[in-house]
């Protein structure tokens, strides 16, 4: 047994050998990037000039150490994204590479023309993450990325914390360059993207732009996205604050016409989930059932919440006032034509023969589509009296 063994170890030095110098012949053919001579941009934007071209324009952070400013800015026009990083790497002592880009920014402008060509090309960057954020920005992106911000640092990563930070907390829907496509390209659903705006030295989530295919045609409050999001999905930690006529607990409003005449009411830890049935084929009906539970986190009326009765109006206070406020987030939808929702999915998943609808089918059903909503909810405890 022995003598076999030591038989067996020169075969084995021999393929460990060849094994290592494979991977090392492999590995030395690829294209090494050395740290020191490249330049990581972690935001983009691009903006749509008089002439046509586009302007991109860059942000990196700076790693030499003598440097003043911890942030180098590029920007170069172009026709296409290839050729503005190939002007901007004219400007570069470093070879500038797009692995670390968190956040790509578009101009309103822009995305009035149409994403769909400029976005293609960075998604078919195989240096690139499809999980980067696709953002659209009130104004120039150039003006954005260039501002002199006094606290927020690296503007890339600052951008992509607070995108980040938004979506794990429900308060908007998670819109990375993958997910962007995968609506861009299926049939019955509209992509969607954070609207960015800054408001002097801050920046804020505006509300979540809306797109009819590749192209921006309006936009919607984070409230009327958390309502998209309820109806089309399922929630585990959101929140929502909403307002309900005093008399409904009754209390006699002190003054006609004023905000004393309604309580307001935040909820929190909300989890939800939801079911949309095709009711009628033509013209296309939905009934949406929603069950909702939250917690009742602030009211500005000191009731008594351990009365079951009190509970028990508001739930239904808060049922009416969301499938009110449903009915109106669609009906705007329609209006802008756009169904980020994703109706006319479960309406293709629901009739057969309809594999191959069109877009422009379903966006002509979309307009005559109605809807009725059924929420039912169940506040689980209550929090904070105010």
């Amino acid at each position: 047994m022995l003598d076999e063994r030591k038989k067996r170890m020169p075969f084995i030095k021999r393929f460990l050998a060849l094994w290592c110098s494979g991977v090392m012949i492999v590995t030395g053919c690829g294209d090494r990037q050395i740290f020191d001579e490249t330049g990581l941009a972690t935001a983009v934007g691009y903006d749509l000039l008089k002439d046509g071209n586009i302007r991109g324009t860059a942000i990196m952070p700076s790693i030499n150490p003598e440097a003043k400013k911890k942030i180098q800015i590029f920007s170069a026009t172009g026709e296409t994204s290839k050729s503005i990083r190939d002007r901007v790497n004219l400007q570069s002592d470093k070879r500038v590479l797009g692995g670390q880009i968190r956040v790509a920014l578009y101009s309103e402008n822009l995305a009035k023309r149409g994403l769909g060509s400029i976005v293609d090309t960075l998604y078919r960057d195989s240096s690139i993450s499809s999980r980067v954020y696709l953002c659209l920005f009130e104004g120039e992106t150039y003006d954005m990325l260039t501002y002199p911000y006094s606290e927020e640092g690296n503007i890339g990563i600052y951008l992509y914390r607070m995108i980040e930070q938004n979506i794990e907390g429900e308060k908007i829907p998670s819109s990375t360059m993958h997910e962007f496509f995968r609506a861009y390209y299926d049939k019955g659903i509209d992509p969607i993207m954070p609207y960015i705006a800054r408001k002097g030295n801050e920046l804020q989530i505006k509300g979540i732009a809306l797109f009819q295919g590749e192209r921006y045609v309006g936009w919607i409050t984070p409230k009327e996205a958390f309502l998209i999001k309820l109806m089309h999905g399922k929630f585990s930690i959101g929140s929502y604050d909403t307002s309900v006529p005093a008399h409904i607990f009754g209390e006699e409003p002190k003054s006609r016409g004023s905000k004393k005449d309604r309580v307001q009411l935040v909820f929190d830890t909300i989890s939800s989930k939801s079911q949309i049935d095709l009711t009628q084929v033509s013209p296309p009906l939905f009934d949406i059932h929603i069950r909702l539970h939250a917690r009742i986190l602030e009211l500005t009326l000191p009731l008594k919440l351990e009365n079951a009765k009190l509970m028990k109006i508001m739930e239904n206070a808060l049922e009416k006032e969301i499938e009110k406020e449903l009915q109106k987030v669609v009906s705007k939808l329609q209006g802008l034509d756009v169904d980020p929702a994703g109706f006319g999915m479960v309406y293709r998943a629901n009739r057969r023969g309809m594999a191959n609808m069109t877009q422009a089918e379903w966006r002509k059903m979309f307009k005559e589509a109605r809807f009725r909503f059924h929420v039912k909810s169940t506040i689980i405890r209550n929090g904070v009296m105010d």
